[in-house]
């Protein structure tokens, strides 16, 4: 135990040191926020091993329903950095600020990070669905419409999306203090996640590569965490009835191998399911590059389009 502990630190260390070399904006360093948006900042909406997870509400800029079609973001950061200020990056602002302009509220959400302490994956999905059921619950105090809520994320958050919207919230352990039915999601859309974790092949060329990877995130190893790791894995939650999806990838991405999105379009697929999915030819991780095509605008566009199709 004491090995395997020890391992787990390690890997930890590696695994968050590595996986992605963007900035990360904290808490401590609040960026300004858009002066044109409408925002409710710091909504707590849930308490967790010690810590206040928040929430940031972008609310409409016209009203142009009776209650707000809401869509919640779920930021990246290799499952152990970032917050909910990642929602400002301009390839996500653009699509909440369009969707605002359409009537549609937003929020970007914290989560337990994966970061070292005795916190998995799975505890940052629970978090996950806490936020959605507790807007669920409270959106008479926002002008929210219960009935038509939507994820959204990008890479890790991406794959969190996906979990929080496909998995049943029996099988995670939601905090009881947040009561009320489940909630069902009406779309989700995915940049460049990971789509499962016990599938290696689509982990080859990429940052994970190395099954120690995985160790911070399951607890353990994937032998020893099989039943988490399926449980941890979107592909393995598509159901006949399961949400339409959107998902976008670069086929240059060498922290998740596009051929997540690949695999994901044809398991839906084969499952009768709704999903758009689009690859980003040259563009990296976070659709960086030069001269993608399509480019980030036309990715933007199409994700709010997609949002519009199923929410209005």
């Amino acid at each position: 135990m004491k090995l395997l502990s020890l391992l787990l630190t390690i890997q930890s260390l590696l695994f968050f040191n590595f996986a992605f070399s963007a900035p990360e904006e904290t808490a401590a360093h609040i960026p300004r926020l858009p002066a044109d948006l409408k925002i409710i900042n710091n909504i707590v909406f849930k308490e967790a091993g010690g810590q206040k997870l928040d929430l940031m509400l972008f609310q409409p800029l016209e009203k142009k329903f009776d209650q707000a079609p809401l869509v919640v973001y779920i930021h990246g950061g290799g499952w152990g950095k970032g917050d909910k200020y990642k929602a400002l990056r301009q390839d996500i602002i653009g699509v909440i600020r369009s969707l605002n302009q359409e009537g549609i509220a937003c929020a970007s959400i914290e989560y337990r990070l994966v970061d070292g302490q005795p916190t998995t994956a799975n505890d940052a999905v629970a978090d996950c669905k806490d936020a959605v059921r507790f807007l669920a619950r409270h959106a008479g105090d926002y002008g929210i419409d219960p009935e038509r809520i939507a994820t959204f994320g990008s890479s890790a958050g991406g794959h969190l999306t996906l979990v929080t919207a496909l998995g049943e919230d029996a099988d995670y352990p939601c905090d009881p203090a947040i009561p009320g039915p489940p909630v069902r999601i009406r779309c989700v859309a995915s940049y460049y996640p990971l789509v499962s974790f016990v599938d290696r092949e689509l982990m080859k060329g990429s940052n994970f590569e190395r099954p120690q990877r995985l160790l911070p995130l399951l607890g353990g190893t994937l032998e020893e965490k099989r039943d988490l790791a399926l449980k941890l894995s979107p592909i393995e939650l598509l159901r006949a009835d399961s949400p339409p999806i959107f998902v976008a990838h670069g086929d240059d991405d060498i922290v998740l191998n596009f051929q997540n999105a690949i695999a994901l379009r044809d398991a839906a697929t084969a499952k009768g399911i709704p999903i758009e999915c689009l690859i980003s030819k040259g563009a990296g991780h976070g659709f960086s590059g030069e001269s993608i095509h399509p480019p980030r605008s036309e990715i933007q566009s199409r994700t709010v389009a997609f949002f519009l199709k199923h929410l209005k």
